[in-house]
C-alpha cells in the first residue's frame, strides 16, 4: 500500500511538472528538451509575428491603484490566450502591458498571416468589449504584424524561455508602436499573404520610429475574393471553402459568435442588421 501511494505521489508530481513545462514551451521543444537536455535552435523562413500593447497605459496606469492594474491586465490577457489557444498560435511572452505571439512555428503552416491576422482582429474585438465592461478601463489597443524569417529557441538554465530573433520580430514591433488604438496595423509583407481574406485599408508610406518609411495597412475584417457571390447567411460557409481551398485543410477557428458581426465586411453587416 505504501509503494503504491508513493508511486501515485510521483506519477501527480511528474504531471504537474508536465502541466508547467507545456505552460512555458511549445510541445514539440519541451519534448525535445526533457528527452535531450537541450533545444537545438530553429530557423523558420515565415512566420507571423505579432505584438500589441495598451495606448496611455503607463498613464493610467499611475493614476489607479497597483492591483486594480495587474487585475486588469490579468483579465486581458487570460482573454488573449484563450484566442491564440484556440487558433492553434504561440504564445511567446508579455511584457508589461505588451503581448507577443507568433504564429507558424514550432509546425511550419501556410496558412499563419491570415490565422494571426484574425486572431489579432478577433483579440482587438474582446478588448474593446472588456473596456465596455462595468468597473473597466479606457484602455485601447494597437496591434501589429510583420511576416518573415525568425531563428527560434531556449535560453537560459533556470528560468529558460522559448523566444524568436531576427528582423522580423524587430518590423512587427515598430508595426504596432506606427499603428493606431483600436487598429490592427500589417506591413506590406503580412498583407501580400491576407489580402484575399482580409479586408485592408492603405496607408501608404509611414515613418518608423527608426527612421524607415515603410507601406503598411490597417487591417478591417473578413473578406471573400467573390464577396457578391455569397449571401450573408452564407458568408463563413464561403470563407471556410476559400481558406480550403488555399491551405489544404478548414481554418483552424474562426471569430467565435460574439465577434462575428464587427468582423464581416460593411455590406455583409448592414445585411444582418439592417439600419
Amino acid at each position: 500500500m505504501e509503494i503504491r501511494l508513493q508511486r501515485d505521489q510521483i506519477q501527480a508530481q511528474e504531471e504537474k511538472t508536465e502541466s508547467l513545462l507545456l505552460n512555458i514551451l511549445p510541445a514539440s521543444v519541451a519534448s525535445e528538451l526533457r528527452s535531450t537536455g537541450s533545444v537545438q535552435p530553429m530557423q523558420f523562413d515565415d512566420v507571423t509575428v505579432c505584438f500589441t500593447d495598451f495606448a496611455g497605459f503607463t498613464v493610467s496606469s499611475e493614476t489607479i491603484e497597483a492591483r486594480d492594474v495587474v487585475a486588469q491586465l490579468d483579465r486581458y490577457f487570460t482573454e488573449f490566450d484563450g484566442i491564440i489557444a484556440r487558433y492553434g498560435l504561440e504564445k511567446l511572452k508579455t511584457i508589461g502591458d505588451s503581448y507577443m505571439f507568433v504564429s507558424g512555428l514550432p509546425q511550419a503552416t501556410n496558412s499563419h498571416a491570415v490565422d494571426a491576422v484574425l486572431a489579432a482582429l478577433e483579440i482587438l474585438e474582446k478588448a474593446k468589449e472588456i473596456a465596455a465592461r462595468p468597473g473597466g478601463l479606457a484602455w485601447r489597443l494597437r496591434i501589429g504584424l510583420h511576416s518573415g524569417p525568425v531563428v527560434a529557441g531556449v535560453v537560459g538554465v533556470r528560468k529558460f524561455a522559448f523566444d524568436i530573433w531576427g528582423d522580423t520580430v524587430n518590423l512587427a514591433s515598430r508595426m504596432e508602436s506606427s499603428g493606431a488604438p483600436d487598429r490592427v496595423n500589417l506591413s506590406a509583407r503580412t498583407y501580400a499573404l491576407v489580402r484575399d481574406f482580409i479586408e485592408c485599408e492603405p496607408r501608404g508610406a509611414v515613418r518608423t520610429k527608426d527612421g524607415r518609411d515603410l507601406e503598411m495597412y490597417f487591417a478591417q475584417g473578413m473578406r471573400l475574393q467573390n464577396g457578391h457571390d455569397a449571401s450573408s447567411e452564407e458568408f463563413l460557409p464561403a470563407y471556410e471553402r476559400q481558406y480550403a481551398m488555399a491551405f489544404d485543410g478548414p481554418p483552424r477557428a474562426l471569430p467565435q459568435n460574439g465577434m462575428r458581426d464587427s468582423l464581416l465586411p460593411a455590406a455583409y453587416r448592414r445585411m444582418v442588421h439592417p439600419s
